[in-house]
């Protein structure tokens, strides 16, 4: 009974083994044919691949640039931003975040101004895994000084405080490096409401390309900050920058 039950488990195995290669083939298989097409100026052909691999959850940072890169040229500047802010994402590439300003520069488009605070957060956050490791590391030296000191029975005082100090720095590190979640207004004549509600009142209408701060979700309705104003949006004329 035991033979049979593992017998079945490893056809299982191989079966979704199988599986998973055979979609990985296709995926690159597509990917080198709308490459192709790319190469060979076939824009619009090799879009309608990448989106499929997209709508997959695969993707490549060149791919990205490639999707922008196409979308700009058939005018559609939410779209080409979009790709843009997930390229800078995974890559966190400061040269993207130039060509982003630039755009929406050009189309007076809101949520792309870089402030210093903005650029130290983007700085920071490239570090962000090292300045915590570096942190983790002085809190539980301090923790296992602490006890040396206590069985010593030497002050503890300092190496208490400084290790209260480490940790909340540690706990302001976690929150600081994380991104604030954002999205990318994807329809024209957008409306943005005063709250989660066709009947609530219209704060403003806008274009395509805006990106805004996600604050939270209601039903269909999507929490945004708009100029420093809470509105709401609906979720369909959003895409959230997350892959």
């Amino acid at each position: 009974m035991q033979r049979g039950v593992s017998k079945n488990l490893l056809i299982l195995s191989i079966f979704f083994f199988g599986v998973i290669a055979a979609s990985a083939q296709v995926s690159t298989h597509r990917l080198a044919e709308a490459d192709s097409l790319f190469k060979n100026k076939r824009y619009t052909q090799s879009l309608e691949q990448y989106r499929t691999i997209f709508e997959q959850k695969q993707f490549s940072p060149a791919m990205l640039l490639k999707m922008a890169y196409i979308e700009e040229g058939l005018q559609r500047t939410g779209e080409a931003l979009y790709y843009l802010n997930l390229y800078y994402n995974v890559t966190d590439d400061q040269a993207v975040l130039e060509k982003m300003e630039e755009l929406a520069n050009k189309h007076s488009l809101e949520g792309y101004e870089q402030t210093d605070t903005s650029r130290f957060l983007s700085f920071y956050n490239d570090y962000h895994w090292s300045v915590g490791l570096g942190l983790m590391a002085l809190a539980v030296f301090l923790l296992s000084l602490s006890f040396y000191l206590k069985r010593k029975k030497e002050m503890l005082w300092p190496s208490i405080t400084a290790l209260l100090v480490v940790l909340a720095l540690l706990g302001v590190h976690n929150t600081l490096g994380e991104r604030a979640a954002s999205g990318i207004v994807s329809q024209e004549n957008t409306y943005l409401m005063d709250g989660p509600s066709p009947g609530a009142s219209v704060i403003s209408v806008v274009e395509s390309g805006h990106r805004v701060e996600i604050l939270g979700k209601k039903d269909v309705w999507i929490k945004i900050r708009w100029k420093g104003v809470t509105a709401y949006v609906k979720q369909n004329r959003l895409l959230p920058l997350s892959l």
